[in-house]
């Protein structure tokens, strides 16, 4: 366990720095700091934070505790958000320029430190890192899809109210808020039981899901449409004889609406 936490938190260390040379230019920094005069507040508070941050980044057990009950283990990068990068740099870049008195040597010595930030940096703009959006609030393909089902379904006047899995409910947010969901991101904003096992049934694995089940919990919470990923063949006649009717699908997601009261 202690390996695979440490073989983690190395490799989203390298993933984060990428093939820029900003976290070299930021340790040089703060080896700087520590020959610096009149800086004796700047370095316990520098050297400090940085030994403390790096601490709960690489020890095993914060690391554990942070990935796999905070934040998870694919956005555990977001720790290194707590390194104080920009302000180190910042910090000497400023001591170095006004060293000297001469304004034209600050000049210079400021377009040195600009030239260094910006040739250990790495160039964003290439080819690849952007694309042109399906849509204007660039949520994914299956977002517009799904919601185009719900209102052509709808109509103007009829309420809809839909309860998905977490992938489809955070966009839709986003992308549709004339549709009601049934509850916040991962259940909250409600205290009813039936909304929190709904939860956990549609984002558990498809093939452990009944759909009996799903149903009677959504007309429970009074959802007239429900969105599930589907994998095996008879689903759709399940959710059918529960009074749920097929409307489409788009990719695995199969869309329903609420037909038998």
């Amino acid at each position: 366990m202690i390996e695979r936490i440490w073989e983690m938190s190395v490799k989203t260390w390298q993933a984060y720095w990428g093939e820029g040379w900003h976290v070299y230019l930021f340790l040089l920094c703060l080896a700087a700091i520590l020959f610096l005069k009149r800086s004796k507040v700047e370095k316990k508070v520098f050297l400090g934070y940085t030994l403390a941050a790096l601490a709960v980044f690489f020890l095993p057990f914060t690391a554990q505790v942070i990935a796999e009950h905070c934040i998870g283990e694919s956005v555990y990068w977001r720790v290194l958000w707590l390194l104080p990068v920009a302000p180190t740099i910042a910090y000497v870049c400023t001591r170095l320029c006004t060293a000297w008195k001469n304004a034209g040597l600050q000049m210079i010595l400021a377009a040195v430190c600009l030239g260094a930030i910006v040739f250990t940096g790495t160039q964003v703009y290439v080819e690849g890192n952007y694309h042109m959006p399906e849509n204007q609030e660039k949520v994914p393909y299956e977002i517009k899809g799904i919601a185009d089902l719900i209102r052509d379904s709808a109509g103007g006047a009829e309420k809809k109210r839909l309860v998905a899995p977490d992938k489809i409910a955070t966009y839709m947010r986003i992308y549709a808020p004339d549709i009601e969901m049934a509850y916040g991101r991962s259940s909250r904003g409600t205290v009813r039981k039936a909304s929190k096992q709904l939860h956990i049934l549609l984002n558990q694995d498809p093939q452990e899901t009944e759909p009996f089940q799903v149903a009677a919990l959504a007309q429970r919470i009074r959802c007239n449409y429900l969105v599930a990923w589907v994998e095996e063949a008879g689903v759709d006649q399940r959710y059918e004889e529960s009074g749920y009717t097929l409307l489409g699908m788009v990719d695995k997601y199969h869309v329903y609406k609420r037909t038998q009261n």
